[in-house]
Formats: C-alpha cells, sequence, structure tokens
C-alpha cells in the first residue's frame, strides 16, 4: 500500500503520479478519520484533481458516481445510465449494470470510473457492493484488452475512493478470483484482477 500525502499543497507532483497510475490500474484508495477536517477531505482533495488531470489531457471519458446517493441498486443504477454515455434507462438489475459498463457507445482512448464514498454502500449492503464491484472490474478488464461482447476497445478503469474504511474490510474483495470470460476465444476462467491500493494523508 502506497502512501501519498497531500499536505505540501504546493507540491503538484503525486497529481501527475496518481493519473497515471489510474490509467494503469484499478485504484483503492483509502483515508483514516484523522486526516479528514469539516473544510477539507484529502481523499476528495486527491479524487477530484485526478480527475481534473486526465480530463485536461483529453482522449479520457470520466464517469462519476456519488456514494452519498447509492444505497440500492436503484440508485447505482440511476446514476450509471446517466454518467456513461447512454441515452435510455436501463434494467435494475446486476445483467444490465454490466452489460452498461461494457458500452460501446462512445469510443475514447480511456474511460474512468470514479466512485466518490464507496463505504456508504459497502458499510449498508455488503453483498450489493461486491456483485457490483465485479462488474465494474470484469468489464474493465474485457473493454482494456478488446474482449467485451462487442469486440470492443477502450481502456477502461475504475477508481474507488473509501472514507474511513481499514484495508482488511476490502480483503476479500482484492483477493478474489472472478469469472472473467474471454468472448473471442470462447473461454471461460477464473482471475485476480490488480489492484493499485494508496492510503491518501
Amino acid at each position: 500500500m502506497r502512501t501519498i500525502e497531500l499536505n505540501e499543497i504546493s507540491d503538484f507532483n503525486w497529481i501527475e503520479e496518481g493519473a497515471k497510475l489510474a490509467l494503469n490500474s484499478n485504484l483503492i484508495c483509502l483515508t483514516k478519520p484523522e486526516f479528514e477536517k469539516s473544510d477539507y477531505s484529502p481523499l476528495q482533495w486527491f479524487g477530484t484533481n485526478i480527475i481534473q488531470e486526465l480530463a485536461k489531457k483529453g482522449s479520457t471519458e470520466i464517469c462519476p458516481f456519488y456514494g452519498e446517493h447509492i444505497k440500492s441498486i436503484d440508485d447505482y443504477c440511476y446514476q450509471l445510465s446517466r454518467s456513461i454515455p447512454w441515452g435510455f434507462e436501463m434494467g435494475r438489475n446486476n445483467n444490465a449494470i454490466y452489460d452498461v459498463l461494457l458500452n460501446f457507445e462512445t469510443e475514447p482512448k480511456n474511460r474512468i470510473f470514479i466512485w466518490h464514498d464507496c463505504q456508504i454502500l459497502l458499510k449498508k449492503d455488503r453483498n450489493l457492493f461486491k456483485n457490483i464491484f465485479e462488474s465494474m472490474i470484469v468489464a474493465g478488464y474485457l473493454n482494456s484488452i478488446g474482449e467485451s461482447t462487442h469486440n470492443y476497445r477502450v481502456n477502461q478503469k475504475n477508481i474507488f475512493l473509501f472514507r474511513d474504511t481499514k484495508i482488511n474490510e476490502l480483503t476479500e474483495l482484492l483477493e478474489q478470483e472472478y469469472y472473467t470470460p474471454k468472448i473471442s476465444l470462447k473461454e471461460k476462467s477464473y482471475m485476480k484482477h490488480a489492484f493499485e491500493i494508496l492510503e491518501i494523508e
């Protein structure tokens, strides 16, 4: 687990480094309550600046989720169908989520999903969070290697931001082997996926 200290605001080297990490791996970002203040959140500061850095370089589609408003599958699907270029309502089930995450409506070079305050759904409904997390990770991997259902390729990654969450609360999710089919090869397999774990101070 890497630690990124944001207390030296004039030093922006971490922004460029964080943006590179976001384009090359799924990010799990944690912070502790002692680093949160009433007028400042290092986790929010990190997420906001990374997204700005990626957006200003172009060729990257940014799809945000706001965890304060995700407490059910309906909430997640509502945000998903409005954060990604989609254009119509989607079903409210895991299959629909997976299909939309394999989106082929646009063809950016990169696509980044960023989920603020993941801990809210994680603590409220761990099983639902796990199912959504799996769909996001697997769909991103398949799109990144050009093995989605539409033979479509985009470098698709995820940033998950957790407040007041310890890494051992996520071990099961990060260590699990997820069902990851390769469509063109007609292979069915289970695999672990790679993550960069960052503690934001």
